[in-house]
């Protein structure tokens, strides 16, 4: 098989999966976890220290006033010990957490209310406002967190997980953060400050954070059928499960409220007297590209059907118009399709779950009949194993005589669904190295995202040196991509590249006093040692870092030689102007930022693309190519695509997915639902047709 890999932008963040243990994916899950707060905390740290400066100016209070304006820009000015604070508190928080769940050990009882006289006013009220915050979270992720439930509870073998049993539920981001925020302000009078600004619209955003934690959960296998169990809608195929599972509970009322409405005369019931379902198996399919019921309704003296019976003639007929009239089936397909009519209205006739149950076989076979004719070559003839399969499959229900017609669209089910799995099975044992080659590239794609993150976290306080940031964004984030590419194996690579950076950047601050000084000149020379360690295994050995290092001494050189002996109002003026610069040079490099995208339909649609999809490709010459999704990466970052002969694969970025559905160039083409998608558009016009009339 020939692998073509299209051009990869760097700012994609794909990632690797491997089978692990249970307590292995939880602990990667804190990780993903801890890895989106962290890329949001800037914004949100930003947001906390507007709220407690506005709060400063509108507050009564000249205590709390002065109080809470200190502490915003304190915060606005050292936001990043708050964010190793919060980072280590919620690390913590979120193994603490799991342990509990894995072991199934029992959380802290609440207090017995003889207790809560114990407890202090002041607790009891950040207990309450904590709380309340959480409950407002709980409600606004509510679709997420139940997802989150069920696919814990699958992972770990159990029937059920309640919210308050979930790790990652809002009150443990809530609590840590709260936590951390008393250890960076350790006056007591602060710690409530910030409290009834935990909410939704300055706090961290949990939406991605759950997302993040679904999404590596489907890409261990775990229950993706939460994200695909329905994706049909009128309007939008990128809904949310909980949503999609509401439409498809309306639908259904809905039907059955059609059904019953029409047993409401005395010539309601199907069976009263042989009606149309004694006639079916006399009735004939001689044309099967031309829908046969609705001629079949046509040609029926008035009176002589029971308004059971017309009301299922008339919804499968727009079912079977769903199939002739999409232009992705193959006309052989269709006409090997329309030789179930009968049959499948007697099905219908028989048992009236086809219309309420998307698992009922006759509908399941139409469904699986249309998306793998789709996928379907006419090039490669009759004697394709396909189409053997799907004509196999079509003869056995036409041709089976008596018992129940449910077993015999059972029967054919199951020998596609075999078939499609033997062939999933090969094109899977085909691309085992284009993806074993793409998830060591997006390993690294990956691992250069953290690095130029933990990078960005730290120069835009606008406060670090000009060539100590360059030395950082182009050298150091290779160092911090090698070590982040291996954090699995060996973390305390990671850390030791990490503090290293961090060791440099403490070097390169005033140090005002004998003391820093002295402590300056004792860690140096490990400093320097370990900086040249890491730029040895990254192989840079030009001119540029001997520069750099001569630009390095002489930074700290005149950091060693300033004069100590400065008046109070002389450190202050120095330390004004420093704060002006570096707020400056902040301002710069916010002005320079490339916003991140904002997410749109395309984006959604490419989120909602499930592996066996068959996407239809516009070439520059206006020439459509089918191709058929093989494999989507545990992120949803990188799509692997396949034509129907297996001969090629080409592997694309979700950015560009999206950006070819956004100019109209790549086209999803018709497959899962398509009895549902019918029967919704049938129940639309008929609701429009009865506005109209009775108006």
């Amino acid at each position: 098989m020939t692998m073509i890999s299209l051009p990869v932008p760097n700012n994609t963040t794909p990632a690797p999966v491997f089978r692990r243990r249970r307590s292995d994916v939880l602990q990667q899950l804190a990780g993903i976890a801890l890895q989106q707060v962290e890329r949001q905390f800037a914004e949100f740290s930003a947001r906390l220290s507007a709220a407690l400066l506005q709060y400063s100016d509108s507050s009564g209070d000249a205590r709390q006033a002065n109080l809470s304006f200190n502490l915003g820009n304190l915060l606005k000015n050292h936001g990043y010990p708050f964010l190793l604070l919060a980072n280590e508190g919620l690390e913590k928080a979120l193994l603490h957490e799991i342990q509990l769940l894995e072991h199934g050990a029992a959380r802290p009882a609440s207090r017995r209310a003889s207790d809560l006289a114990l407890v202090p006013f002041a607790e009891m009220d950040n207990k309450v406002l904590m709380g309340a915050s959480a409950r407002l979270f709980d409600i606004e992720q509510a679709e997420q967190l139940a997802a989150l439930n069920s696919r814990l509870a699958c992972l770990l073998q159990r029937d059920t997980l309640s919210v308050a049993q979930n790790p990652f539920r809002p009150e443990v981001f809530l609590s840590a953060i709260h936590a951390a925020w008393c250890v960076f302000t350790p006056d007591a009078e602060a710690h409530p400050l910030i409290l009834p600004l935990l909410r939704p619209a300055i706090f961290l955003a949990l939406a991605p954070v759950l997302q993040a934690l679904n999404d590596d959960l489907i890409a261990h296998g775990v229950l993706p059928e939460l994200v695909s169990a329905y994706r049909i809608c009128k309007s939008s195929g990128n809904l949310s499960a909980a949503t999609r599972e509401a439409g498809q509970q309306a639908l259904r009322e809905q039907l059955r409220q059609r059904f019953e409405a029409t047993t409401g005369d005395g010539n309601a019931s199907m069976h009263n007297g042989p009606g149309l379902l004694g006639q079916v198996d006399a009735l004939q399919v001689d044309s099967p590209a031309i829908n046969q019921l609705a001629r079949l309704r046509s040609g029926m003296a008035p009176g002589s059907l029971s308004r059971v019976d017309e009301t299922t003639i008339d919804l499968l007929s727009q079912v079977f118009d769903a199939v002739f009239d999409d232009p992705h089936i193959p006309q052989e397909i269709k006409e090997l399709i329309g030789f179930l009519q009968m049959p499948v209205l007697k099905a219908a006739l028989v048992d009236q779950k086809f219309f309420y149950s998307d698992a009922h076989p006759a509908r399941k076979l139409i469904d699986l009949l249309a998306r793998a004719g789709i996928g379907w070559d006419p090039g490669k003839g009759t004697d394709d194993p396909l189409y053997r399969t799907i004509k196999q499959g079509v003869d056995r229900v036409r041709n089976e005589e008596g018992g129940d017609p449910g077993q015999h669209f059972s029967a054919a089910l199951g020998e596609l669904e075999s078939f499609i799995h033997t062939e999933e099975k090969a094109a899977a044992s085909a691309l085992e190295a284009p993806i074993t080659k793409a998830l060591q590239a997006e390993k690294i794609r990956m691992a250069g995202r953290s690095a130029r993150n933990d990078v960005a976290v730290r120069i835009r306080t606008g406060e670090v040196s000009a060539f100590v940031e360059a030395f950082l964004e182009s050298r150091w984030v290779t160092v911090l991509t090698l070590a982040h590419s291996i954090r699995d194996e060996n973390p305390d690579v990671l850390t030791n590249a990490i503090r290293t950076m961090d060791d440099l950047l403490w070097s390169i601050k005033p140090k005002l006093i004998p003391e820093q000084r002295r402590e300056l000149i004792a860690r140096l020379p490990m400093i320097l040692a370990m900086l040249n360690k890491w730029l040895t295994v990254i192989k840079w050995d030009d001119a540029e870092r001997l520069r750099f290092f001569a630009d390095l001494a002489e930074c700290h050189a005149s950091i060693v030689r300033a004069p100590i002996d400065l008046s109070p109002e002389r450190q202050v003026e120095i330390a004004v102007e420093v704060a002006r610069k570096a707020a400056e040079h902040r301002l710069d490099l916010e002005a320079r930022a490339v916003p991140e995208p904002v997410p749109d339909q395309f984006v959604a649609t490419v989120d909602q693309l499930q592996r066996g999809a068959w996407l239809a490709f516009v070439s520059e010459s206006g020439e459509a190519r089918k191709v058929r999704l093989a494999w989507v990466s545990p992120l949803r970052t990188l799509y692997i695509f396949t034509n129907d002969r297996r001969e090629e694969a080409f592997s694309m970025p979700a950015d560009v997915l999206a950006s070819q559905f956004r100019e109209a160039r790549v086209s999803v083409l018709a497959q899962d639902g398509m009895v549902e998608r019918a029967l919704v558009r049938a129940l639309d016009q008929s609701d429009q047709t009865m506005a109209e009339d009775s108006a």
